[in-house]
């Protein structure tokens, strides 16, 4: 019993906002990679001049959103 009472009297919050912070940008990754597919989908359904243009921009984005990923997990 005491040792659950010291493991709660002792825990980081700035851990916890850590660790939240880590799983939000997982989410946020995900979304990215979300709309990656929707932008393949798309471009096979419509074609035009902006369509390698636009898969270009997904994909800058899903990759920005793993470097941030990266990033915050390396010096958080």
């Amino acid at each position: 019993m005491e040792d659950l009472i010291n493991t709660i009297i002792h825990i980081d919050v700035w851990m916890i906002g850590k660790i939240f912070v880590l799983l939000a940008l997982g989410v946020y990754v995900v979304f990215s990679f979300v709309v990656v597919r929707q932008v393949k989908l798309m471009t096979e359904v419509v074609s035009g001049m902006m369509t390698n243009v636009l898969r270009l921009v997904s994909w800058l984005f899903f990759l920005f959103s793993l470097a941030v990923l990266f990033l915050t997990a390396v010096f958080l």
